[in-house]
C-alpha cells in the first residue's frame, strides 16, 4: 500500500470517509487539501454522489429524477434544471473553478477544455504511423500496448504529434522485503512474497519539441493498466500531460476504460472563465460525470481505493461533482 501510495504526486494528509446523505455542502475555499471534516468523496463501500436521475429497479430502467429541481427525459436521458437550479450550479461551477486553477491546474484544464476519448472510433496513432490496411480503433491501440508491455514487451507508437516509447518494465531493487505473517502452524512466522515492483517511463516527444518523460511504477499489472490509458489518449491525439493525473488514477489500479468514461465526462464540464458569462454547466454532463464516478467507486478493488482516498486530484474530483450535486437541490434567494 504504501508502495503505491509513493508514486502518487500530491497525497492528502489525512483520509476522509464521506456520509452518503450528505448533500448540503458549502463550496470551500481551496487550499491545496481537504479540509477537516469534508468528504473525499472515496469509499470503500460503494457509491457516495447521489445522482440527478433516478436508478433502474429491477430488470426495468425507470428513468427519472432524483430532485424537484430537475426533469428527465424518459427517452434520451437528458436532465432540464429549473431556471434557479440552473443558476445555482453555474455559481458554484465558477466558485470551483476559481480554487481549481491555483491549487489544482491540471484539474482545472482537464474540466475546461472539451476533449473526447472514442474508444471506437479510428485511431491517429500506431506502430509505423501510415497504412489504411493497419487502421485500427483507440480500443484496439490501448488493448495492444497494455498487454505488451503485460508481456515484458515494449511499446511505440507514431501519430502527426510526435512519438510515445514505453520501454519494457524491470525490476525496482531495494523495494520492501515480503511482509512476516503467522503461520497455521505453531504460530511461527513465514515470510509472505508480494508482487514485484517495476518500472519502466513513458517518453513522448513531440514533433520540433523537447522530449517529456513521464516515469511508471508499480506491478506488472499496473504499470500495464497505466499504458493502455497512454495509449488510449495519445491515439485521441492527446498529449501524456494532458492525461498525468488520469495516468496516475489507472497506475492506482482504476480500469483504463472506467477512466476513460470518468474522463469523457468531466472534460469541458466547467465553462471557462473566457467564455460568454451565460454560458453554463450541463446538467446531462454532470449526470454521466457523476455515474462515471460513482461506478469507479463501485467497481475498484478496497487497496486501490484506499491509495485514491490519498490523491488529491481524484478527492478533489469527486468532492467537486458532489458541490455541482449539490447545488441542483440549493434555491436561489429568488425562489
Amino acid at each position: 500500500m504504501e508502495q503505491l501510495a509513493g508514486r502518487l504526486r500530491r497525497q492528502l494528509w489525512l483520509m476522509m470517509a464521506l456520509g452518503s446523505a450528505s448533500l448540503a455542502i458549502a463550496v470551500p475555499g481551496y487550499t491545496g487539501s481537504v479540509p477537516t471534516g469534508q468528504g473525499s468523496g472515496v469509499t470503500v463501500g460503494g457509491s457516495s454522489i447521489l445522482t440527478i436521475g433516478a436508478s433502474s429497479l429491477g430488470r426495468e430502467e425507470l428513468i427519472g429524477s432524483n430532485s424537484p429541481n430537475a426533469t428527465v427525459d424518459p427517452l434520451t436521458g437528458e436532465v432540464t434544471l429549473t431556471l434557479a437550479a440552473q443558476q445555482s450550479i453555474n455559481t458554484v461551477a465558477r466558485q470551483i473553478l476559481q480554487g481549481l486553477q491555483s491549487t489544482n491546474p491540471l484539474l482545472s484544464e482537464i474540466f475546461t477544455t472539451s476533449v473526447d476519448i472514442e474508444l471506437g472510433s479510428l485511431s491517429a496513432a500506431g506502430p509505423t504511423g501510415d497504412g489504411d490496411e493497419d487502421a485500427q480503433t483507440i480500443d484496439e491501440v490501448a488493448a495492444a500496448a497494455a498487454t505488451a508491455i503485460a508481456n515484458g514487451e515494449s511499446v511505440a507508437l507514431v501519430s502527426s504529434q510526435g512519438t510515445l516509447g514505453i520501454a519494457a518494465p524491470v525490476a525496482v531493487t531495494g523495494t520492501r522485503p515480503g511482509l512476516l505473517v503467522a503461520s497455521s502452524q505453531g504460530g511461527t512466522l513465514a515470510q509472505a512474497s508480494p508482487s514485484p515492483v517495476l518500472a519502466t517511463s513513458a517518453v513522448f516527444t513531440p514533433v520540433g519539441g523537447t522530449p517529456m518523460v513521464m516515469p511508471l511504477r508499480g506491478t506488472l499489472d499496473q504499470i500495464a493498466n497505466a499504458v493502455g490509458f497512454l495509449a488510449a489518449s495519445f491515439a485521441a491525439g492527446l498529449s501524456p500531460s494532458q492525461v498525468a493525473t488520469f495516468t496516475e488514477m489507472a497506475l492506482v489500479g482504476v480500469d483504463y476504460a472506467d477512466l476513460v468514461d470518468l474522463f469523457n465526462a468531466v472534460s469541458g464540464l466547467l465553462p471557462a472563465q473566457s467564455q460568454p458569462q451565460e454560458t453554463g454547466v450541463d446538467a446531462t454532463q454532470l449526470e454521466s460525470a457523476i455515474q462515471a464516478y460513482n461506478r469507479i467507486l463501485d467497481e475498484t478493488n478496497p487497496a486501490a481505493l484506499v491509495t485514491l482516498s490519498e490523491f488529491e486530484d481524484f478527492v478533489v474530483l469527486g468532492r467537486s461533482l458532489q458541490q455541482l450535486r449539490a447545488a441542483v437541490d440549493t434555491q436561489t434567494a429568488s425562489d
